[in-house]
């Protein structure tokens, strides 16, 4: 399924990015909880538009707060 494939590929970078040496504790909890919510939205067979849009925004603004800091 290509929206697997498309989340699993986000988690692998995401994943990347948080075992980076540069990256403060307060960054890798952020990635971490980011992760979290892609694979929670991975797991739904058939999210609404209304979760698909509410997730996006939660993974945007943790990523934004950690990292624009």
């Amino acid at each position: 399924m290509k929206k697997s494939r498309d989340l699993n590929a986000c988690i692998a970078i995401l994943t990347a990015v948080q075992s980076g040496n540069d990256v403060t504790p307060e960054q890798k909890q952020a990635i971490e909880d980011v992760v979290g919510e892609v694979k929670r939205i991975r797991r739904k067979p058939n999210p609404r538009r209304h979760e698909i849009h509410q997730s996006i925004r939660t993974i945007a603004e943790k990523l934004v707060r950690a990292f624009i800091r």
